[in-house]
């Protein structure tokens, strides 16, 4: 876990803590330090803080003997003399000796000098242990090796062990951090759901609000326009009865006219020839007085006025027939206008009323459109659908 602690977001939207595992550096010193500033109290820095501090490690001394120098890294030169393996091996912890010189190869340490030994002029000098026996050159390059083999291995297994702690405590902490992000996740994830679901909920709420204003807007309409059209059907019955009613009244206003024009007619036809009878009368009597006065100037001359007379009263009787016969073809023709006029007025009266009755089947059409529209969004309104 960080050392400030996780810190779990409070809002979405927020961003995520970053992961400070807190890896332990090595406190390693400057590039430039020697082996000789090394302090044996500073220890490695993969022990463990519990255990006591282990002595640095300091490398191998240079030759100064005489004799082939040994190789580096390796035992002692296969050419020369084997060390005696059968005399005392320095012990696991134990470390050659720094600060003495060999007699024989003078081999010199110049490491720091032993920790181990007594201080001059300090009262621990009686109490020091003899110093071990010199060893040769060879023999101490052998032990060195052994040592720093040694310390090298517990080393690696410090270091192996200190790895393995530090690993299981950036586990640990990797661990409480990925909880902690599935914690502010799962957070996340119940406000996001949350915040949809509101949202939603209120696109829902709009769309219904919406809906219902369509649907209301819509019947609204229907109804108004249903209304328009009962108006203007029962506007357009009102003008087929008033047009019916008005043709009756002017057909028979006209037939009347015609009725009396052939009276009047008739009647002129008949004053004509009444005239024309008298006129013929008058003048038959004339021409019996005028026969009369003539009867005796001779008989011929009254068989010519007899005949005269006659002709002129058969002329008479046929302008009288003419007259009246062109009196009744006038009538006919009168009456025939007039019927031909009604049956005009008759047929643009019944294409107005085909009009009229074209436009109710297309208005019926729409409703019934209009009422199937509404039967879909009734159905699609409905909890089932």
């Amino acid at each position: 876990m960080p050392p400030h602690g996780y810190e779990r977001p409070t809002r979405p939207g927020s961003s995520q803590p970053r992961a400070d595992f807190g890896v332990r550096r090595s406190p390693a010193g400057p590039r430039d330090a020697g082996p000789r500033d090394a302090s044996p109290r500073d220890g490695s820095p993969y022990q463990d803080r519990g255990e006591p501090p282990r002595p640095a490690f300091t490398p191998a001394p240079e030759f100064q003997g005489p004799g082939p120098r040994p190789r580096p890294g390796g035992g002692p030169d296969r050419g020369g003399p084997r060390p005696d393996e059968s005399g005392p091996r320095p012990d696991r912890g134990g470390r050659p000796e720094r600060g003495g010189q060999h007699q024989e190869t003078g081999v010199t340490n110049r490491g720091a000098p032993d920790r181990g030994a007594p201080r001059p002029g300090s009262g621990d000098e009686r109490l020091a242990p003899p110093p071990p026996p010199r060893l040769s050159g060879a023999e101490l390059i052998e032990q060195m090796l052994l040592a720093a083999q040694r310390q090298i291995a517990e080393f690696a297994r410090s270091a192996a062990a200190e790895g393995e702690r530090d690993a299981e405590k950036i586990r640990a902490t990797a661990e409480a951090y990925a909880a902690g992000l599935r914690t502010a996740a799962e957070f996340d994830k119940a406000s996001v759901h949350a915040a949809a679901e509101r949202e939603a909920a209120k696109i829902k709420a709009a769309a219904e609000r919406e809906r219902d204003d369509i649907v209301r807007a819509a019947r609204r309409e229907a109804d108004e326009i249903r209304r328009r059209e009962q108006f203007l059907l029962e506007q357009s019955e009102a003008l087929r009865s008033q047009a019916e009613a008005d043709l009756e009244v002017e057909l028979a206003a006209r037939r009347e006219e015609a009725e009396r024009q052939q009276v009047e007619r008739l009647a002129d036809a008949q004053e004509a020839t009444r005239k024309l009878v008298e006129e013929a009368e008058r003048r038959a009597a004339d021409a019996e007085k005028r026969s009369a006065d003539a009867i005796a100037r001779a008989e011929q001359s009254r068989r010519d006025a007899e005949a005269d007379a006659k002709k002129e009263i058969a002329d008479g009787h046929r302008k009288a027939e003419l007259v009246i016969a062109q009196a009744k073809d006038d009538g006919k023709q009168i009456l025939a206008d007039i019927e031909a006029d009604g049956d005009k007025r008759r047929a643009a009266i019944q294409k107005e009323l085909d009009e009229l009755t074209k436009q109710k089947h297309d208005v019926d059409a729409k409703l019934a459109q209009m009422r199937q529209l509404f039967s879909v969004s009734t159905i699609l309104d409905s909890p089932a659908g």
